[in-house]
C-alpha cells in the first residue's frame, strides 16, 4: 500500500484475532465487537488507497473508540480473560497511535 501499511497490518491482526476468538458466539457484544473491527479494517484500507482519505481516517478514529470500551465489557462479562483483554487493548492502542500520527502528518501545526 504505502509507508503507512503497518497500520493495516496491526488493524488486520486485531480484526482477525477478534473474529477467531468470537466466531460462533451469539451474544450481542461479541457480534458488535466483530462488526466494529471489520468496519475499522475497511476504513483503514480505504484510507490507505486514498478513497476519501480524510473522511476514512476520521471514521477509523471513531471506529476505534467503542471497541476499547467493549473490550473492557467483554472482560467484565467473562468473554475475555485479563490477558486477552490486555492484548486486544494493546493492539487498539497501537492502531490509535498510528492513526493519530497519520492525521497529524496530514495537518501539521
Amino acid at each position: 500500500m504505502d509507508n503507512r501499511a503497518p497500520i493495516f497490518t496491526d488493524t488486520y491482526t486485531l480484526c482477525q484475532w477478534l473474529l477467531e476468538h468470537f466466531d460462533g458466539h451469539t451474544g450481542v457484544l461479541a457480534a458488535t465487537l466483530c462488526r466494529n473491527a471489520l468496519q475499522l479494517l475497511e476504513a483503514v484500507a480505504l484510507a490507505l488507497k486514498g478513497r476519501q482519505r480524510a473522511e476514512r481516517l476520521e471514521e477509523a478514529d471513531e471506529r476505534l473508540i467503542t471497541p476499547r470500551l467493549q473490550l473492557r465489557l467483554a472482560e467484565a462479562t467473562g468473554l475475555l480473560d485479563e490477558g486477552q483483554c490486555l492484548f486486544a487493548l494493546s493492539e487498539a492502542d497501537r492502531i490509535g497511535r498510528q492513526l493519530g500520527g497519520w492525521q497529524r502528518s496530514r495537518h501539521p501545526a
